[in-house]
């Protein structure tokens, strides 16, 4: 249930801005061999498939770690599950080729009008959730990024081009998903909900404005040493 749950709400929001990205962005050319790392319900490994024929890892740890055998290293929104960033950083860079990126897209902070979304409806787990997301500020990141070797090409924030949930069930719906499954449906009361409506009115719940993803494209030098 978790994992469809997963699969419908990310139809809608991950997964076309992971497709954006990878046009904008990624820009995989014929024969790349690429690692889409943490690659969740595996429908953007399948667009890349399409593309070039990617391989898959998750986490910072990853089949080909140090081998420098990847061309680009793609990332949709798993970077702030990751708590070891420099860690995850320095595996990257040691297992690209000489001259590979890494296309990475995340995000920094959670949207004001989301927070608040989770203070009403599962003020229980909320605290839990924000102890689970390890979320590091982009000027952050380009610094752990660079310091494990990469150079960074552009780093930039870009607003959600959507970011709507047309019923409270399809709301609901992604907090389950997208919290790694800390946000309780059972403890969510129509009591809640009626504050939740009090709060932002009936829907769709449109969380668009001040939601922003961050984007990180970055290049191992083509004389690097694996460290």
């Amino acid at each position: 249930m978790a994992a469809e749950s997963y699969q419908q709400s990310s139809a809608t929001v991950q997964l076309e801005a992971g497709k954006n990205f990878i046009h904008t962005d990624v820009l995989p050319k014929p024969e790349d061999t690429i690692l889409d790392l943490g690659c969740g319900t595996g429908e953007l490994s399948a667009y890349l498939a399409e593309l070039v024929g990617p391989r898959e890892g998750n986490s910072n740890q990853f089949e080909g770690m140090g081998s420098e055998k990847f061309d680009i290293i793609f990332s949709n929104f798993v970077l702030h599950w990751i708590p070891e960033k420099s860690e995850a950083f320095r595996n990257m860079l040691n297992s690209l080729k000489p001259g590979g990126k890494v296309a990475i897209q995340y995000v920094d902070a959670l949207p004001p009008l989301l927070v608040s979304s989770l203070e009403i409806l599962n003020p229980e787990t909320h605290e839990q959730l924000k102890n689970k997301l390890h979320l590091v500020k982009r000027d952050d990141v380009d610094l752990i990024c660079t310091t494990a070797g990469f150079t960074v090409v552009r780093s930039y924030y870009a607003r959600k081009t959507v970011n709507v949930y047309p019923s409270v069930e399809s709301l609901l719906q992604w907090l389950v998903s997208t919290s790694q499954g800390v946000f309780d449906l059972q403890l969510v009361t129509q009591e809640r909900i009626k504050l939740l409506l009090q709060k932002f009115g009936n829907p769709p719940f449109d969380f668009t404005a001040n939601a922003f993803d961050c984007k990180l494209v970055a290049v191992k030098p083509k004389s690097s040493q694996t460290l």
